[in-house]
């Protein structure tokens, strides 16, 4: 019997991971690369298409390399990525640009303007209150910082959609890519008029929107050459990242809550409603009927990212950089001696929707080393966390125990513990956690490999591991979280004023 494969790309926040699912022994291999994000300007963030489709192509040669898979014995492909970050095509289909990652904060005029405007309206379509992060308020700042780009573009595709359009030649996206604009309804499942013209865009430049398992194309000939799969392969048309990493997880009842530790921190909870409100971001559910509301922190594990390429310079091109912070941080009690960190280095999402807040340590003294920062960073954007749960928490939304850790965070022994412990909760680790094991799983779906988004959750169901929270550590992180809510607080008029010099 032929062995098959499904092959599942991740084009995350900050690197590609690509995974291969052996059909006949279930074994999963998964590899992953970084790519830079730019930041020319304070609150700017960007990314270069090409460096997707270099790691792509470089990742599913690899995995065809060490796995002995040949390339016709993948029977599908399914890609996923990271949201709401515009991808502008003119009519020769170049890219125009930069793309704006979904970090950047720079479009918050534009968002303030939304909201006054029409706030009341997009919140009632869009489900989703106007922010900087959202699509919407991206492209109206093109639209008044760059016309002439803006009077070039010809076609909108989000992260996941261009590399498949690379692949494939397709131009679509799926249901919650779109809703990721605010310019469409999830109810209605289409683009909306009324906000298209709001910032003056023309409806035929974005894409045809399809059910994420739908095959929407398949391997070209151009697109075989630079990613070494067979041409005339299917592609389904995939959703994002985090929808991506909630179904691989095994979430599929209400009340099943991930806490994801990646680039932007999310908590997301599967409800039988939306929930929406500002501070709390809403999408629907890959299974219909379904939602999955949640709140998020916008420089989760970027703070660490950050911190070991400026600050630990001597150890950041180690393929064990992160290991060697760990132990630094491990040394240093809870509290990381009297040191406070707030990683609003891009402002923040949930629970304050404030681009103007700025990161910061708190309490520095000569006693302090490097260690003691890490620990901070690990303990503040653990406290970030905090803030979002504590928030959805407070909107009557039901969480149920224990927690599923999901993201890349989970590498970190020392994080995921600290985590646990200033959540006060008891956490497990599923045993596919990655968006990549998702798209696979998606893209068997869509071609008839397993009868159902739950057929498919079933085979790969169970735990790695799991946390046990220390109680005594909570109490003490929770004292300790009173004095960086306070911190918080008092800063913020500061920071307010800091933005805008």
């Amino acid at each position: 019997m032929m062995r098959e494969f499904l092959l599942g790309i991740d084009i995350g926040s900050g690197g590609c991971k690509a995974t291969l699912l052996n059909l006949c022994s279930k074994k999963i291999i998964t590899l992953s690369q970084e790519y830079p994000t730019y930041y020319p300007k304070a609150g700017w963030a960007e990314q270069d298409c090409e460096d997707w489709i270099k790691s792509a192509g470089q990742l599913i040669k690899l995995l065809l390399d060490r796995s002995d898979c040949l390339p016709e014995q993948i029977r599908a492909v399914g890609i996923g990525g990271v949201t709401h970050s515009p991808v502008l095509l003119d009519k020769n289909r170049n890219v125009l640009g930069p793309v704006i990652h979904l970090t950047d904060a720079r479009s918050f005029k534009q968002a303030e303007w939304l909201r006054k405007k029409a706030g009341n309206i997009i919140l009632k379509i869009g489900l989703n209150p106007v922010d900087v992060m959202w699509t919407i308020s991206m492209l109206l700042w093109i639209r008044e910082n760059d016309f002439d780009r803006w009077s070039r573009i010809s076609k909108i595709l989000f992260p996941k959609d261009y590399v498949r359009f690379r692949l494939t030649g397709s131009e679509v996206t799926d249901e919650v890519d779109a809703q990721g604009t605010l310019l469409f309804n999830p109810l209605e499942k289409s683009w909306q008029p009324d906000l298209l013209k709001l910032i003056e865009l023309n409806k035929d430049v974005l894409p045809e929107v399809a059910s994420s398992s739908d095959v929407v194309g398949k391997v070209t000939g151009e697109g075989s050459e630079w990613s070494g799969l067979k041409p005339e392969t299917p592609v389904i048309a995939g959703t994002t990242d985090t929808l991506l990493e909630v179904y691989a997880s095994g979430s599929v009842k209400p009340g099943d809550c991930t806490v994801k530790l990646a680039t932007f921190g999310r908590i997301c909870v599967i409800t039988d409603k939306p929930y929406y409100g500002k501070g709390l971001v809403n999408y629907s559910y890959i299974k219909e009927g379904l939602w999955y509301p949640g709140t998020g922190t916008r420089s989760f594990a970027t703070s660490l990212r950050w911190f070991r390429d400026e600050f630990c310079k001597d150890i950041a091109n180690l393929k064990d950089a992160y290991s060697i912070m760990d132990d630094e941080a491990e040394g240093i009690p809870p509290g990381a001696g009297g040191l406070l960190y707030h990683p609003y280095l891009q402002g923040e999402g949930s629970p304050y929707n404030d681009p103007h807040l700025r990161g910061d340590f708190i309490g520095l003294s000569l006693h302090h080393k490097r260690g003691h920062l890490i620990r901070a960073i690990l303990e503040g954007t653990a406290f970030s966390l905090l803030d979002c749960i504590n928030f959805i928490k407070g909107k009557g939304v039901k969480i149920n125990m224990p927690l599923k850790f999901i993201g890349g965070g989970i590498n970190s022994k020392l994080w995921t513990e600290i985590v646990a412990d200033v959540l006060g909760s008891d956490a497990v680790v599923p045993v596919a956690t990655d968006p990549s094991i998702g798209a696979a799983l998606l893209a068997g779906v869509g071609i008839g490999v397993y009868k159902s988004i739950e057929d498919a959750q079933k085979e790969n169901s169970g735990f790695s591991k799991k946390i046990r929270h220390d109680k005594e550590k909570t109490e003490a992180y929770n004292n300790l979280f009173n004095v960086y809510k306070k911190v918080q607080n008092l800063l913020v008029d500061i920071n307010h004023n800091l933005s805008e010099i």
